[in-house]
């Protein structure tokens, strides 16, 4: 088994909390030799990238200093900031109990009273601290080396064992990767490696979050869950949305508890919204049906509400549909259609022509025009900003009368008032500018939110792909 440091995080004001688990009131009395006069901050963790501060202390000449209140705590893992980056976890079980130690070897000696929890805690620390020390040393033989792991791992057997009963062992054996167990064949060729390969990854997989309990809301209160998550579909899950989905619905398929099952679902869902992965926002739509709209009484209602209309937005987007039509105004006055545009590909570049990252990679875009003739891949530039000068400004400007340019200003021909027919933003998801999407012959998506100076990359990867699968 891996043990797993604890690292340092940024303090942040505020967050959402979860959980149920809490204790009322706290006191909390620290001494620290070394610090006076000064301000010490309480936090728990909120994943492993947020720490939520839920009291100040002063410290004394003596380096004392108390945090007390009436509220009640969220249990799991907090911290206490000191000296700008420096702090000291502790667990959270029984919040009326005391330490002490110093800022020089805070681990090393501290002195716990009134919480096992902690006493536990540290003292793994310190014995962790002491064994991996040896260990480091370069002198050692190949068989003190492997006598000295033998060691660690049955104190930490022992270790974990002896406080099952308590928060922090589950804490702990949450740091360690699964035991693999031998593979049953010699190895010998080029097959019993690859065979070996897929035994080991599939039974790590399988087994990826054996040691961590998924109803125990305080993991939420932890940077180990979220970790584990990040790690699992960044470095386990093959990047494409069916795979996505059919992992996070095996993960969330035993988890009962509402706020850890709240906290994966938003966690997966948050990352598959506006993934760099082409395609992935498809895992978004499925999480967003099957969780939130889904199970609405997991949410409140306002949230519910946002994720039916971010579906409303998203589904009729996704790789593989056709695009909506647009109607435009082109610089003669005509009409023009998106759906009636020819090509074996259409790049639709949209843009505001007042947008300074516009003006930058609108060069970009023009200079593939060459690249774009030679594939018969057509430009279809729409401008979202409804200023028919600043749009003919911007046309002449960056000389790219070759492509097929668009504003939606139309003109009513009984009335002669200015109407409008794209809603942009509902559409076609324009929340900051500019936006590409690449189609197909069909006008089908195939590839949206791509640099400009990616698309060729884009669409040789594309055309490759086409190729291999006939």
């Amino acid at each position: 088994m891996k043990f797993i440091g604890f690292c340092s995080l940024i303090l942040m004001l505020s967050g959402p909390l979860f959980g149920q688990g809490y204790q009322s009131g706290f006191s909390i009395k620290g001494k620290m030799q070394g610090l006076k006069n000064t301000e010490v901050y309480l936090a728990h963790y909120f994943g492993s990238t947020q720490q939520v501060i839920k009291d100040t202390a002063s410290v004394d000449e003596q380096g004392n200093f108390h945090f007390q209140g009436t509220e009640d705590l969220p249990l799991g893992l907090y911290l206490i900031s000191f000296q700008k980056t420096k702090f000291l976890d502790f667990i959270l079980g029984n919040s009326n109990f005391s330490f002490e130690t110093d800022t020089l070897e805070a681990i090393a000696h501290m002195k716990v009273k009134g919480s096992p929890e902690n006493e536990a805690f540290y003292a793994f620390q310190n014995e962790m601290m002491k064994q991996y020390g040896v260990l480091r040393d370069p002198s050692l033989a190949p068989a003190q080396i492997n006598s000295l792991r033998q060691s660690i791992k049955k104190y930490q057997d022992t270790w974990l064992q002896t406080n099952k009963n308590l928060f922090v062992s589950k804490l702990i054996k949450a740091t360690f990767d699964p035991e693999i167990p031998a593979f049953k064949r010699i190895v010998k060729t080029k097959k019993d490696s690859a065979d070996l390969y897929q035994y080991q990854y599939g039974y790590y997989k399988k087994h990826y979050f054996d040691n961590i309990d998924l109803n125990d809301d305080r993991f939420i209160r932890t940077p180990f869950l979220q970790r584990k998550i990040d790690k699992f579909f960044e470095d386990l899950v093959v990047q494409e949305s069916d795979s996505i989905r059919k992992e996070a619905d095996n993960l969330l398929r035993p988890i009962q508890n509402a706020d850890v099952r709240k906290y994966v679902i938003y966690k997966i869902a948050s990352t598959y919204e506006n993934h760099n992965v082409v395609g992935t926002d498809a895992a978004f739509v499925h999480m967003a049906e099957k969780y939130y709209l889904g199970e609405p009484a997991l949410w409140d209602t306002s949230t519910v509400r946002r994720m039916k209309e971010r579906v409303q937005v998203l589904k009729p987007l996704l790789i593989g549909k056709r695009i909506p039509n647009m109607f435009l105004t082109d610089p003669q006055g005509k009409l023009i259609q998106l759906h009636a545009t020819g090509g074996n590909y259409t790049v639709m570049f949209l843009y505001d022509p007042d947008c300074s990252h516009c003006k930058e990679e609108t060069p970009k875009l023009l200079a593939q025009n060459a690249y774009f003739k030679s594939k018969g891949i057509q430009v279809f530039a729409a401008s979202i900003v409804r200023d028919m000068d600043l749009w003919k400004k911007f046309i002449s400007e960056f000389k790219i009368q070759s492509w097929i340019n668009g504003i939606d200003i139309h003109k009513n021909q009984k009335s002669g008032k200015e109407e409008y027919y794209t809603d942009f933003r509902n559409t076609f998801d324009v929340y900051s500018t500019p936006i590409v999407y690449i189609l197909d012959k069909n006008k089908k998506i195939i590839g949206k939110r791509i640099p400009v100076d990616k698309i060729q990359e884009f669409i040789e990867f594309t055309e490759k792909k086409s190729k291999s699968l006939k």
